[in-house]
C-alpha cells in the first residue's frame, strides 16, 4: 500500500498538512514500516519513490562478492546498516561501477547523503555532506582500495576490509551534523554514526531507488 501526502488549502486559507497513511515495505527488507516510511520521507517520496530490497548480509553472503551479485547494475541505491541501536545509510544517485581491471579499483563522481533513522537524532534525519565529498570508490572483485577495503562512499565510510562486507569504519564531520545529535563522537566532534570509528555492522541492506533517476 501506497499513499502520498497532501497540501490543501482550508476555509481561511492557512494550509493543512494531511499525514501520510503508513505504507508498506518491500518484500524481503529488514526495514520496520515505520523505518521504511522515514526514509521515504527524507527522499522526498512524495513523487512516487519506492525502494526494493537487492541485498542484506543475513540473506545473501556477507562477502563483496555476494553484494556485488545481488545488486548488479541497479541504480540509485540506498545502503542501510544496523549497529545494536544505531540505524543509519546513505544515499548514492549511482549504482557500483566497477574497474575494468578486477585488481583495480574505480572512483567516480556521484551525489552523496548520509542519514538517520535510529539511535542518533531524535528523529529520522537527513545528513547533507560537501559537494566534495560526493563520489564513490568501488574496488574490484579481486582488489582492494589501499590494500584493505572494498567500497568507500562520500568520503568517511569504508566497507568491506577483506573479505567481509560487514567490517566497516565511519566519522562524519562535526560541520556536516544537524542539530540534536546525541549519538558518539570522536575527539574532534565528529560522528561515530556505528557507535565506534570501526565496527562489524549487525546487517547491511542495499535497496534499489524505483521511481528517482539521475
Amino acid at each position: 500500500m501506497m499513499t502520498v501526502s497532501l497540501t490543501c488549502v482550508g476555509a481561511e486559507g492557512q494550509q493543512v498538512r494531511l499525514r501520510r497513511v503508513q505504507v508498506s515495505p518491500p518484500e524481503n527488507t529488514s526495514l520496520s514500516a515505520s523505518e521504511y516510511e522515514a526514509l521515504l520521507d527524507l527522499m522526498g517520496s512524495d513523487n512516487g519513490t519506492e525502494l526494493n530490497s537487492l541485498y542484506r548480509t543475513s540473506v545473501d553472503g556477507t562477502t563483496y562478492n555476494d553484494l556485488l551479485d545481488s545488486v548488479g547494475d541497479a541504480e540509485p541505491l540506498v545502503f542501510v546498516i544496523r549497529k545494536g541501536k544505531y540505524v543509519f545509510g546513505v544515499f548514492i544517485n549511482c549504482g557500483l561501477e566497477l574497474p575494468d581491471d578486477p585488481t583495480d579499483w574505480h572512483k567516480y563522481d556521484c551525489d552523496v547523503w548520509y542519514f538517520s533513522l535510529a539511535g542518533h537524532f531524535p528523529k529520522p534525519t537527513k545528513i547533507d555532506i560537501d559537494e566534495g565529498d560526493h563520489f564513490v570508490v568501488v574496488s574490484g572483485r579481486e582488489g582492494s582500495l589501499s590494500g584493505w577495503a572494498n567500497a568507500e562512499i562520500g568520503g568517511r565510510l569504508y566497507l568491506g576490509f577483506r573479505p567481509y562486507i560487514r567490517s566497516c569504519m565511519q566519522v562524519t564531520d562535526s560541520r556536516y551534523l544537524p542539530a540534536g545529535y546525541t549519538g558518539e563522537r570522536n575527539e574532534y566532534g565528529g560522528a561515530y554514526l556505528g557507535g565506534s570509528y570501526d565496527f562489524i555492522a549487525d546487517e547491511i541492506e542495499v535497496l534499489h531507488v524505483v521511481g528517482n533517476s539521475r
